[in-house]
C-alpha cells in the first residue's frame, strides 16, 4: 500500500512540475483539463499495475478522486455556496478541493462549462 500511495503522488506531483515548466503541456493542460486528470490517473494504474498487486489500493484513492471531482461538478449552487466560491476566488479562505483545482490549474470557468454541458445533456 505505500507503493501504491507513493507512486500516485509522485506521478500527480512530477504531471503539475512537468505543466508549469513545459509550455506544450500547459497549453495541452488549458485545452483539455479532462483528459490532463484522467492522464495521471490512467499513468498512476499502469505504473502501479507494472509494480505489482496493488490496484486494489490504487481504485481505492483514484475512484474517491473521480467521484469526488464529479460531485463538485453537479452538485447544487445555491447563495451560500456562491459566497463561499467568492471568498475562495479572493483568498479568503481556500477548501482541500481548492487546492487539488490550483495545483491542476482547473479553473472556475472550466468546470462551469462542464457543468452546463451535463445539464444540457440532462434536458
Amino acid at each position: 500500500m505505500l507503493i501504491g500511495g507513493t507512486v500516485v503522488v509522485l506521478v500527480f506531483l512530477g504531471f503539475v512540475w512537468m505543466s508549469h515548466n513545459k509550455d506544450v503541456l500547459r497549453k495541452l493542460k488549458k485545452q483539455y483539463p479532462t483528459t490532463f486528470v484522467l492522464a495521471i490517473m490512467l499513468s498512476s494504474y499502469f505504473l502501479i499495475s507494472y509494480l505489482g498487486d496493488v490496484m486494489v489500493f490504487m481504485f481505492g484513492i483514484t475512484l474517491p478522486l473521480l467521484l469526488m471531482f464529479v460531485h463538485a461538478s453537479l452538485r447544487l449552487r445555491n447563495i451560500q455556496n456562491k459566497l463561499q466560491n467568492k471568498m475562495e476566488g479572493i483568498g479568503l479562505k481556500k477548501t482541500p478541493m481548492g487546492f487539488i483545482l490550483d495545483a491542476l490549474e482547473q479553473q472556475e470557468d472550466s468546470i462551469n462549462k462542464l457543468a452546463d454541458y451535463i445539464s444540457k445533456v440532462k434536458e
